[in-house]
């Protein structure tokens, strides 16, 4: 049976203080308590408090960002992030963004230090994948390989992917993981080509210029712009822009993930990074993809409504010069 969300919100609150109190002897009678969405925070002393404790039991890596933006408003000598999930990311984030944060990992009632987790490799394509990839291309779709998957995808959104299992590697139609499987529940006797054309088509009726608000062109906007700048690298004002994998994986198609490409402006290495919407871990992933990709220059494309003040504010933690540029977007809400 799950907790009734205040009486979470009171256990949440009372751990907090517990942690700061014995672990890091602040003194609680007087703190200051806040509660969001990534955390419980607690601070002691007004306005010239040094320290701080955030503890989060948030599985979400937009966590780092909310912390953040606390510290934006609340800016410390030290503040301690203690978290259950993600520990050598938020570390590895961290160490690049803000070195006066130290993060650490609760296990149980254990507090234990952060250990940078270093950038995993991708995994390999499966050696079979040739013949799939040459029949996502004759269908008129985009090859998009990350993790090791190979995908289909038309303005961003997966119209399919390759499956590997013990009889080698077959391809399974669908936008998502559910629309896949019901596919092969449903039509598993009709040829795949055929299948992924139409499917093809239904989503190109969705997501192109114009085109009214509908589920099929709400998912995965970020990487539809993204799609945008590879077909018209002019729109964000660089050239031969190339894809990027996000880090980490994408694990689901409704997980919004900063959808990157590495670019040119003249002698210059630029990281295009696209984003729709309020995303608290926009500036976080994009320092991930920096470590790998080593750019001289960030350059933010999202629209203009989305460009918050918090962003412009957290994007000057990140170790390169960063620039913004607006969009317009094809899609009608």
């Amino acid at each position: 049976m799950s907790l009734d969300p205040t009486r979470r919100a009171g256990l949440e609150r009372a751990r907090a203080l517990a942690i700061a109190r014995d672990h890091f002897a602040l003194d609680v009678e007087e703190a200051t308590v806040d509660a969001a969405p990534f955390g419980v925070s607690i601070r002691v002393g007004g306005s010239d408090a040094t320290t701080a404790v955030i503890v989060s039991s948030v599985d979400d890596l937009s966590v780092l960002g909310g912390a953040l933006v606390w510290l934006d408003r609340n800016p410390m000598e030290r503040v301690h992030l203690i978290v259950e999930h993600h520990p050598g990311i938020h570390a590895r984030r961290a160490a690049v963004l803000a070195p006066e944060l130290v993060v650490h990992q609760l296990v149980g009632s254990d507090i234990r230090p952060a250990v940078a987790a270093p950038v995993e490799d991708p995994h390999p394509v499966p050696d079979d994948v040739v013949p799939l990839v040459a029949m996502i291309e004759r269908s008129g779709a985009q090859v998009v390989v990350e993790d090791g998957i190979v995908r289909a995808e038309v303005a961003g959104l997966e119209v399919g992917r390759v499956v590997t299992g013990p009889a080698g590697s077959t391809f399974e139609v669908g936008v998502g993981r559910f629309d896949r499987e019901a596919g092969v529940l449903l039509h598993g006797d009709r040829p795949v080509e055929p299948a992924l054309v139409d499917t093809i088509e239904l989503v190109r009726t969705h997501r192109c210029v114009g085109a009214v608000a509908h589920p099929i062109n709400r998912i995965g906007r970020e990487r539809w712009l993204r799609e945008m700048i590879r077909l018209d690298p002019a729109i964000a004002g660089v050239a031969e822009p190339v894809l990027v994998e996000p880090i980490p994986p994408r694990t689901s198609l409704l997980r919004p993930a900063a959808a990157a490409l590495r670019a040119t402006v003249g002698e210059h290495k630029i990281l295009v990074v696209c984003a729709v919407g309020v995303e608290l871990s926009l500036v976080p992933d994009t320092a991930d993809l920096l470590l790998v990709h080593q750019t001289d220059e960030v350059r933010f494309v999202l629209p203009a409504r989305d460009r918050l003040p918090f962003l412009d504010r957290l994007s000057v933690r990140l170790p390169v010069p960063v620039s913004f540029a607006d969009i317009s977007v094809p899609w009608v809400d």
